[in-house]
C-alpha cells in the first residue's frame, strides 16, 4: 500500500498544483487551453510513439487486452444507456454528459500512474489499451450526440474524419507501424520524442487540476451519483472480471484495471460545449469524479494488486 501511495502522491500533487495556480491567477487564463492543446497534439503523441515503437509487443497478450478494454467500455456504455431509458425525465443534452462521464477515461492520469507504478512496460500496456479504447469511445460519444442532440449535423463521414484526425490514434498507429515494420527511429529523433514526452505528464496533470469547475453540485446529484458508481465501481469490477476470465496476470492485468479506475476526461467538457451538450453537468461530473478519485484510486489499485 505504501508503494501505491508513493506513486499516487506525485500525480495528485501535480493536479492540486494546477488547481492552485488557476485559482490564484498566477498564470493568465489563456495559458491552460494552450497547455492542453500542446499536451494533446504534441507531447502525449511523442511519448506514445516512443513507447510503442521501441518495445517488442509480440510478447504482449494484445488480443486479450483488446477484449478486456472493449468489453468494459461496451458494458459501461450499456449501463448508462439502460439507466437513462428508465429515467427519461433527464434531457438528451444531459444524457450526453451522463454518457461521457461513465464511458470516458482520463488518459493523463492513467498513463502517469501506469508509468509510476509499473515503469516503461506499464506505460506500453497503457498506451496499447488506450489506442484500442480511444477509437471505440469516440465513436460511441459522437453517436450519442448525433442521436440525442445534433441529429442533422453529424454524419458517418464526419465521425471518420474526427477519428482519423485524433492525435492519440495517429500516434498509436505510427508507433505500432514502426514496431511491426522493424524500422528504427533515428537516435536523435527518438531523443526528441522522449524528452518532449516527459513533459506531457506534469503539464497534462496540472491542466486537469486547472480544469476544475465549481457550481451547484446538488442540482446535478443524479448524474453525479450514476456516473461515479459506474466509473469507480462497475468499470473496475467488469475489467477485473474480464482479466480473470481471460487469464491475464501481472502488470498487464493490473494496468488494465487501473485504466478503468481513473476519473472521466476533462476533454468531455470541451466536447459538450462544442456539440450542444449540457456542459454545466459535464463540469460537475468532472469536478466530482476527480475529487472522489483521490480516495477511490488507491483503494482500487490496492485491492487488485
Amino acid at each position: 500500500m505504501e508503494a501505491i501511495f508513493n506513486s499516487l502522491i506525485p500525480v495528485l500533487a501535480l493536479i492540486v498544483t494546477g488547481f492552485i495556480i488557476q485559482r490564484s491567477n498566477f498564470l493568465p487564463g489563456t495559458f491552460w487551453p494552450s497547455a492542453e492543446r500542446l499536451t494533446y497534439f504534441l507531447l502525449m503523441p511523442a511519448i506514445l510513439i516512443h513507447s510503442l515503437a521501441n518495445k517488442k509487443m509480440n510478447s504482449l497478450p494484445w488480443f486479450k487486452i483488446l477484449l478486456t478494454v472493449e468489453g468494459t467500455v461496451i458494458v459501461s456504455a450499456a449501463l448508462v444507456t439502460i439507466w437513462w431509458l428508465f429515467n427519461r425525465r433527464i434531457s438528451g443534452e444531459t444524457f450526453t454528459s451522463l454518457f461521457q462521464g461513465g464511458v470516458r477515461f482520463n488518459s493523463f492520469v492513467a498513463f502517469a500512474l501506469a508509468e509510476n507504478l509499473y515503469g516503461r512496460d506499464g506505460l506500453l500496456i497503457a498506451a496499447l489499451a488506450a489506442g484500442f479504447m480511444i477509437i471505440l469511445i469516440n465513436i460511441l460519444c459522437v453517436a450519442v450526440f448525433s442521436m440525442t442532440v445534433n441529429k442533422s449535423s453529424i454524419s458517418i463521414k464526419n465521425v471518420l474524419r474526427d477519428l482519423l484526425k485524433n492525435p492519440l490514434i495517429i500516434a498509436c498507429v505510427i508507433g505500432v507501424g514502426l514496431n511491426i515494420s522493424g524500422l528504427k527511429i533515428p537516435a536523435a529523433i527518438d531523443g526528441v520524442l522522449l524528452l518532449g514526452g516527459k513533459a506531457a505528464f506534469p503539464i497534462g496533470l496540472m491542466a486537469v487540476g486547472a480544469a476544475y469547475r465549481g457550481g451547484n453540485l446538488l442540482l446535478h446529484k443524479h448524474p453525479l451519483i450514476v456516473t461515479s458508481i459506474i466509473q469507480f465501481l462497475c468499470k473496475p469490477l467488469v475489467a477485473g472480471g474480464l482479466v480473470t476470465m481471460l487469464g491475464l496476470s501481472g502488470p498487464a492485468a493490473a494496468v488494465l484495471v487501473l485504466m478503468f479506475c481513473v476519473p472521466t476526461a476533462p476533454a468531455g467538457y470541451i466536447l459538450a460545449k462544442q456539440m450542444g451538450g449540457d456542459h454545466e453537468v459535464m463540469a460537475s461530473i468532472i469536478t466530482t469524479q476527480t475529487c472522489l478519485s483521490f480516495f477511490t484510486m488507491p483503494l482500487t489499485i490496492w485491492l487488485f494488486n
